[in-house]
């Protein structure tokens, strides 16, 4: 159904941000095929000049919509990750687990994503935003990954670590889209924690 929001003339980010939630609930919704620009506009309750206006074009929209969508797994893996009152493993187990309940992976965002993984090698602007936001992902949980092999004594390729543990988290997330009985919460975690737990002792315990 048409969200018909009121707006003023005052509010250009709470239009743009309309815009953005409407394309990924178009998307959750009818995927990436039926996220046109007049349903997404329909949706928005706003007209199509309106979203060139903020936007430019339809693609431009799409990659500021990713661009949305990978910074709030970012800014939530950063508020748990540099948590003081927890050690390191705590948070790196935190971050692992917050990524893989809702807020974040709540079913019909994990649908926005695999539709968005669908564009990456389609869309050279979206490809592009996918390799700045995931590196700066992996660098955030790299940098957990030196902490934990730091305070277990132990010497670890940070990075290589971080690539293999987003790698899964991604697999994860496709498969619990696909079988979502199969793989809860809890086993996807285990799964993590198993990976990390062969060369991270504080891990492999949890």
């Amino acid at each position: 159904m048409a969200r018909t929001p009121r707006f003023t003339r005052e509010d250009p980010d709470v239009r743009r941000q309309a815009l953005i939630d409407a394309t990924r609930r178009c998307m959750a919704r009818d995927g990436v095929e039926g996220a046109s620009v007049r349903r997404i506009c329909e949706e928005a309750g706003v007209s199509q000049g309106l979203l060139r206006h903020h936007f430019g074009s339809k693609d431009n929209l799409m990659a500021e919509t990713y661009r949305a969508q990978v910074l709030e797994l970012e800014q939530a893996t950063r508020g748990m990750i540099g948590r003081s009152d927890l050690g390191p493993a705590a948070r790196l187990s935190g971050a692992i687990e917050a990524s893989l309940r809702p807020p974040l992976a709540a079913p019909e965002r994990r649908r926005v994503q695999l539709a968005f993984w669908d564009l990456v090698p389609r869309n050279p602007a979206i490809a592009a935003m996918h390799k700045k936001l995931y590196g700066d992902y992996r660098r955030d949980i790299a940098r957990v990954i030196a902490e934990v092999a730091c305070a277990d004594g132990v010497d670890v390729d940070a990075r290589a670590e971080a690539r293999a543990l987003t790698a899964l988290l991604d697999g994860l997330w496709l498969q619990m889209c696909l079988e979502p009985k199969l793989f809860s919460v809890r086993r996807a975690l285990g799964e993590c924690h198993r990976l990390l737990g062969r060369s991270l002792p504080s891990l492999a315990d949890r």
